[in-house]
């Protein structure tokens, strides 16, 4: 009988808390912009009682308070399967909450993972009536999953960032679960259709002392950077015409 590997997860201590090189937890803070304008973006990541927590706003800049048009948290379990004679480091997407103001209306998902079932129980509540209700979906085949808020955080804590860089120009593959999922089929461009993409990581370079990867899914290209800790300075996504980097920061980020 054929298993899904994420399933037989078992916690343990050899996760990347130990490493001496490592991303800090806490509140960071970018500039953000889309086709539709220019925003700030809040990422909070923390790690609370061995789960990974990221929370993530996208906001209205206002001589006031700023306006939420989009937040997320999401929650994943880091710990490590038997891959052979080894045990190979994984992150486990548990849950998640997002929601998104389209055209002034709430659009609302909230994620859990069913063990029993090996799927992601999803919850929708929206105005239109194709985007109300529960669903199951079932997971895919795979090793690694990583929500998409999640994705700086996922690589390093499963160890994919650090394999990439020592494996230079090698792809490695993950699933994105979309935890924005369906509502991300009319804020982006052919992506979002399924729950679960399959996805390519590899190192790229490092321009101007920050580490680059290009992750590839569903026929499109993701930049993301890191300091030499592995804390993300930004990322781009072209076809979608976003870019993301810190307050100030005049590099902009480039396919090459």
């Amino acid at each position: 009988m054929k298993i899904i590997v994420i399933f037989l997860f078992v916690i343990s201590s050899c996760s990347q808390l130990g490493k001496g090189k490592q991303p800090s937890e806490g509140k960071f803070v970018y500039s953000y912009s889309d086709v539709s304008g220019n925003f700030r973006y809040q990422r909070d990541v923390r790690f609370i009682k061995k789960k990974l927590v990221t929370r993530t706003q996208i906001l209205v800049p206002s001589a006031g308070s700023d306006r939420v048009v989009e937040k997320s948290i999401t929650v994943s379990q880091v710990g490590s399967v038997k891959d052979g004679a080894r045990r190979a480091l994984i992150v486990r997407p548990l849950a998640s909450e997002f929601t998104v103001w389209l055209e002034g209306k709430k659009y609302s998902s909230k994620m859990q993972l069913d063990t029993a079932r090996k799927s992601m129980r999803v919850t929708l509540d929206s105005p239109e009536s194709k985007w109300k209700g529960q669903s199951l979906i079932p997971f895919p085949q795979g090793k690694q999953f990583c929500f998409f808020t999640q994705i700086p955080d996922c690589l390093y804590h499963n160890n994919i960032l650090e394999k990439a860089l020592e494996l230079k120009n090698q792809s490695l593959d993950f699933y994105v679960v979309w935890d924005n999922y369906p509502y991300v089929q009319d804020q982006l461009s052919n992506v979002g259709k399924n729950l679960f993409s399959h996805a390519s990581v590899r190192y790229d370079g490092e321009p101007k002392g920050r580490i680059r990867y290009i992750i590839e899914v569903e026929d499109q290209v993701l930049i993301y950077q890191f300091k030499k800790n592995f804390e993300l300075t930004g990322y781009s996504w072209i076809s979608q015409g976003i870019n993301m980097v810190e307050p100030g920061e005049e590099v902009k980020i480039e396919e090459e």
